[in-house]
């Protein structure tokens, strides 16, 4: 790690880096790669006199060890999810081997729920909470002008959550210049360019399989909405995805967004996040939303059958989540559906999903396996799992981890490509589908073609294997 004298102010060439894919994570990757919004809010904070660089390692094609050559930081900082921790302390080795006098950072949402995970030689700091606000502080630290700040831990040092200093939501508007070279590539499905914007931080709900809410440890936030605002009209794109783990949270609020963005004049095209309930119970506010915006609706369904909702402490039931499908179509909305597939499902259940997905009209759809990823409350016993705890590029939610009750490992891998294909390519669906640029089309249909080769790679390796 380099070091300076105390009380000499240098300048430090800092480089941030959003990990790529690995090659065993299925990959949402070939349907939507956003910006790293993470990564331009940083920047933002970096004092003046640094220099801050950025790699997005999902579409720079070039190698990471030829940027390090290049840029020769004196600050490597990586952020990422649970599929990325190998990589995330593969490129602190890397650096270290190229530069030894490089710092290396690594934070994210994995790193301030599971810190232990990348505890390694190579990670000289883990930034485990209120990243916004420590960082300048660690960036003196590293230029050797001050302590290291609180929440920021070394190579070896345990971490006691309950020890954590309290949240603080600190949150600027976020410089996205350093990702200029990337932006036309930022898509979402349909949406392309896309920009992100966060408006609020945590969950107010408690469903049991969510780790978004276990980065807050339930608490939420809102950002002032004239400064909301303020971003959107900076924002080149037309595309917005508000990325809050749940946008549609009140009607007060919802409505106040609305107000805001037609008085000052500001015209996107919106993707959020909300509940069926919501969606179900204020049909209103989602004609006024898409009036004034909205195209689409990612909903987190979950199941279509009450028992199950039940047990995954949704609040809501599928009578629900129909009437909040009946209010999408009715409204012309696009939406991104979300269904936990059960360990306890056979193929009369997913032959009852594939039903129901195309009675409601549900084009787009997100089927993910049961995953008790940790600190959510779902615990699975060790002898459960498919996959190890420790194989972290396949803990995506769309690997299968817990074994099946009733068909194997690949059999159910089966069911999921065919619920797949006979969800995205029903007939019904074309006309939406050609009312996107032709480019788009085939550029989603090569996507979804790369992930069901991946998902039949996991189907004849686990068939293999049994």
């Amino acid at each position: 790690m380099s070091s300076s004298s105390p009380g000499i102010r240098r300048s430090l060439k800092i480089l941030f880096v959003r990990p790529a894919a690995d090659p065993e994570t299925i990959g949402l990757q070939h349907v939507m790669v956003v910006e790293p919004l993470e990564l331009e809010v940083l920047a933002t904070v970096v004092p003046a006199g640094d220099r801050p660089a950025l790699a997005d390692m999902l579409l720079d094609k070039r190698s990471l060890r030829d940027i390090l050559a290049s840029e020769r930081p004196d600050v490597l900082c990586v952020t990422g999810y649970v599929t990325n921790v190998a990589d995330m302390i593969g490129y602190c080795r890397l650096a270290k081997e190229l530069l030894p006098g490089v710092a290396t950072v690594v934070g994210g949402v994995h790193c301030e729920v599971c810190p232990d995970d990348l505890d390694d030689a190579a990670v000289d700091f883990r930034v485990v909470r209120n990243a916004v606000v420590v960082f300048p502080a660690l960036l003196e630290h590293i230029r050797g002008n001050g302590p290291r700040p609180p929440a920021v831990f070394a190579p070896g040092e345990k971490v006691d959550m309950d020890a954590l200093p309290p949240y603080d939501f600190t949150y600027p508007i976020p410089d996205r210049s350093l990702t200029k070279p990337y932006r036309r590539d930022y898509f979402y499905i349909f949406h392309q360019p896309v920009a992100l914007v966060k408006t609020a931080f945590g969950c107010p709900y408690k469903c049991n399989f969510c780790f978004c809410r276990r980065v807050t440890r339930g608490a939420y936030h809102t950002r002032p909405l004239d400064q909301v605002l303020q971003e959107l009209k900076g924002i080149e794109e037309s595309d917005v995805y508000i990325v809050d783990d749940d946008f549609l949270v009140s009607r007060q609020a919802v409505m106040r967004f609305v107000e805001g963005v037609r008085r000052e004049g500001i015209h996107k095209r919106y993707v959020v996040y909300g509940r069926a309930d919501f969606v179900a119970r204020h049909p209103d506010v989602m004609r006024e939303f898409r009036d004034a915006g909205l195209r689409t609706v990612i909903i987190g369904f979950e199941s279509f059958d009450d028992a199950e909702l039940a047990s995954f402490d949704k609040g809501t039931d599928a009578a629900t989540n129909e009437a909040a499908m009946r209010v999408v179509n009715d409204l012309g909305l696009d939406c991104y559906a979300t269904i936990i597939l059960s360990p306890e499902w056979g193929r009369p259940e997913f032959a009852r999903l594939g039903r129901k997905l195309r009675e409601l009209g549900i084009h787009y759809v997100n089927l993910q396996p049961l995953t008790p990823l940790p600190g959510t409350g779902i615990e699975v016993r060790a002898d459960q799992l498919v996959i190890s705890r420790k194989d972290y590029a396949k803990w995506d939610l769309a690997h299968v981890s817990v074994r099946p009750k009733k068909l194997t490992v690949g059999d159910y891998y089966g069911e999921i490509i065919k619920a797949y294909m006979q969800t995205l390519y029903q007939l019904r669906a074309y006309p939406r589908y050609l009312q996107q640029p032709p480019w788009m089309i085939w550029k989603m249909i090569r996507g979804s073609q790369r992930v069901r080769k991946q998902y039949l790679g996991k189907q004849r390796e686990a068939r293999r294997g049994a």
